[in-house]
């Protein structure tokens, strides 16, 4: 006797019927697996949709047979089809080679605003899934009830947080299946930055590319993204020595306000003086304590991270060949040695103009003191964190 928490679905999708029990799991070629939850009495099942979502979009194409209990077969194949019709209802969804993650689902009363790139007039509002599915940039819509107009939009509301809006002539919806292209995939679909990207597609950004405007919204180039962080500098690492006005040059790529600035170790070290060992970022002669000298200013030599307030000079009575000028730094958590110097949650964003010029500069070398007997240089990949 069937245990009354079971439930056994019959799905036939151009082909031969597959049955399976509640949470089985199985697979099935070139297709998506969605689970659905009844909303009257949360019993759930599950639904095969074709790799190529434009096969489902007649009713024929696609029959649910199923049974729990007594209730009819019927009623429940109308309910459950107003799920994928209307698509109103949270909906789980699982590729065949993968594991189920939560899927999107209508939003009434919400809407996107701001990223509508084309309006579609329809007859009935599930067909704008369908005129959203035909369109390559399109990741998400919104439907004007009423009007029954469909603005396809080129954001998803994970990317754009700030913009979903509340709206009570409109619902949105997020593409349900594979979205054509993901956000920065190609020119034609750029994003803001790394940052977008990443609250979009989630942690697929890892050490990928993706294309990002370069100037407000203009101008795509392809960057490398770890995570929020965007690659400034090209192919070759940057280097920088510790005297002789030996600083390494960095040419932003992209106009916009940066949260944080990190350098990446890739070779080499630096010395102040023949005695002493060898740093990434600093001296490590005594009197230096600790702190560290690894200074990224402007083309003309104004220090930007740290900031001039955060930067500290010798006392006047430690007779140091520096004086007071101010070359050094402490930074939590970062030592001589360490692999990445960040320089992290800036209070006031920098504000940075695509072309613009920044120097990396070791301290004694930035204000022309102690260098005589400096040595060495560091290489360093650079990354810029942009809101």
């Amino acid at each position: 006797m069937k245990k009354e928490n079971e439930m056994k679905w019959n799905l036939q999708f151009q082909g031969p019927s597959h049955s399976i029990q509640k949470n089985e799991e199985f697979s099935m070629k070139s297709a998506l697996i969605t689970t659905v939850r009844d909303p009257e009495d949360g019993s759930t099942g599950c639904i095969a949709f074709p790799e190529n979502i434009r096969q489902f979009e007649h009713l024929h194409t696609c029959f649910i047979g199923m049974s729990k209990g007594s209730r009819s077969s019927t009623s429940m194949y109308s309910r459950f089809w107003l799920v994928i019709a209307f698509l109103t209802y949270r909906i789980r969804t699982n590729k065949v080679s993968g594991q189920c993650h939560t899927a999107e689902y209508s939003v009434r009363g919400m809407y996107l605003r701001g990223h509508t790139f084309k309006n579609v007039q329809v007859e009935l509002h599930e067909t704008c899934y369908f005129k959203c599915t035909e369109e390559v940039t399109c990741q998400s819509y919104n439907f004007v009830i009423g009007l029954n107009i469909c603005e396809l939009n080129n954001r998803t509301k994970e990317a754009r947080p700030e913009d979903f809006l509340p709206d009570e002539m409109r619902y949105y919806m997020k593409r349900l299946t594979n979205r054509g292209l993901p956000l920065g995939s190609i020119a034609e679909l750029p994003a803001e930055s790394c940052t977008e990207v990443r609250a979009s597609e989630g942690n697929d950004v890892e050490n990928t590319k993706h294309w990002i405007y370069s100037d407000e919204k203009s101008l795509p180039i392809e960057a490398l993204c770890e995570g929020s962080w965007q690659k400034v500098n090209g192919e070759y690492s940057v280097c920088f020595g510790a005297k002789d006005n030996q600083y390494g040059s960095v040419t932003i790529p992209k106009s916009g306000r940066l949260r944080a600035m990190k350098l990446i170790h890739k070779s080499g070290s630096l010395r102040c003086n023949r005695v002493t060992g060898s740093s990434f970022w600093g001296c490590t002669y005594r009197a230096y304590n600790g702190t560290l000298s690894t200074i990224i200013t402007d083309a003309d030599k104004n220090a930007v991270l740290p900031p001039d307030e955060d930067l500290e000079g010798f006392d006047v009575s430690q007779s140091h060949e520096c004086g007071t000028e101010k070359h050094f730094y402490s930074l939590d958590g970062t030592s001589h040695n360490s692999t990445v110097l960040v320089f992290r949650n800036l209070s006031n964003p920098l504000s940075v103009s695509r072309d613009q010029e920044l120097q990396i500069w070791y301290g004694q070398d930035l204000k022309d003191c102690s260098e005589r007997g400096n040595s060495g240089k560091t290489c360093v990949d650079v990354f810029a964190w942009y809101e």
